[in-house]
């Protein structure tokens, strides 16, 4: 066999990953990782980078045969190799993202406790709006409370579940703008009936949610008034512009009426600090604020996703697989 028909073969074997092993992909390293506040012990894991094998040597010798003997360029063959290895890449992250989610999404979508929880969250809630409407010291200012919308008055557990049995568990902003335009999100147990109660109380609600506006607004309110909501209008639904940090919008609403109670699933949607926050910073926070839990906030439990998990490590979410898993562990143990 010629020396060149050789290398063509190589390198097709090369390329289709039956014979070359490549450089991994690094993340940031070191990656520190702080235990919580709360939590007895602190733990510092050092992400340590995998050494690369070198292949450049190879890999040059064997792309450049098959440049010169199929008139192909350098550049093409490295591009589509690079292209299949980041596919390669983002697939096994999304499984295994999917995989970790898998549980928690379950608890969510059938257990009794969470729609109990539910039920519970909107039961305190009323009660802290039945009791400032009675107040005649809050009537210097209309009533309003503000809430979140995703997995605080909107149940979104089903198609993040079809997602996840798909093998894709990356629930990012192209997955939330597919998921918002379905129009098939569902209301929460109880949701429903809890927002027109307060509605019939003369209360504005104003929906805070970090859905981006100028691809989903309209979208957002025309799924929010299928489902049977009050207030649902640009004026009420104030959803993400420039900023994703919600208190500019907090500010904006307290300016003109008195907040009785904020509402939601995640840390950053009451006005407490959180944004940008490391692990045990927020938890500090929250230690700080306790006594406002069931009296001025309304916290709805969310294991599938939220800020909780990419306070976990600097850089988390783009972590390989390996390299979450260790996080993980550290705290498990912990």
């Amino acid at each position: 066999m010629k020396r060149s028909s050789l290398a063509w073969y190589a390198a097709v074997a090369c390329l289709g990953g039956s014979l070359c092993v490549g450089p991994v992909v690094q993340a940031d390293s070191p990656t520190t990782v702080k235990a919580s506040s709360i939590g007895p012990t602190a733990v510092t894991t050092q992400v340590q980078p995998a050494q690369p094998v070198n292949t450049t040597v190879a890999k040059n010798s064997v792309v450049n045969n098959v440049a010169s003997n199929n008139g192909v360029s350098n550049g093409a063959v490295v591009s589509d190799a690079a292209t299949q290895a980041e596919q390669a890449a983002l697939k096994q992250k999304q499984q295994y993202q999917a995989d970790t989610e898998t549980m928690g999404l379950l608890w969510m979508r059938t257990s009794a406790e969470y729609r109990a929880l539910a039920y519970q969250g909107y039961n305190v809630a009323m009660n802290l709006v039945k009791m400032a409407v009675a107040d005649p010291s809050h009537q210097r200012k209309p009533l309003a409370i503000v809430l979140d919308a995703d997995e605080t008055v909107i149940d979104n557990t089903k198609l993040m579940g079809e997602s996840i049995a798909n093998g894709n568990g990356r629930f990012d902003a192209p997955w939330w703008r597919q998921a918002v335009h379905q129009g098939k999100s569902q209301a929460m147990p109880g949701a429903v009936e809890f927002l027109n109660e307060v509605h019939k109380q003369g209360v504005e609600i104003f929906y805070v949610s970090n859905r981006y506006a100028p691809v989903n607004l309209d979208v957002t309110i025309q799924n929010f008034k299928e489902l049977g909501f009050p207030s649902v209008d640009k004026d009420h639904v104030l959803l993400f512009e420039k900023d994703s940090d919600k208190q500019p919008r907090f500010d904006a609403i307290a300016k003109k009426y008195y907040v009785v109670l904020y509402m939601g699933d995640n840390a950053g949607d009451f006005p407490i600090g959180t944004k940008g926050k490391t692990l045990a910073e927020r938890n500090g926070i929250i230690d700080a604020h306790k006594e406002d839990f069931g009296t001025t906030f309304v916290v709805f439990p969310n294991p599938a996703y939220g800020s909780w998990v990419s306070a976990l490590a600097k850089g988390y979410q783009n972590l390989s697989p390996e390299e979450q898993k260790q996080v993980n562990n550290q705290y498990l143990q912990q």
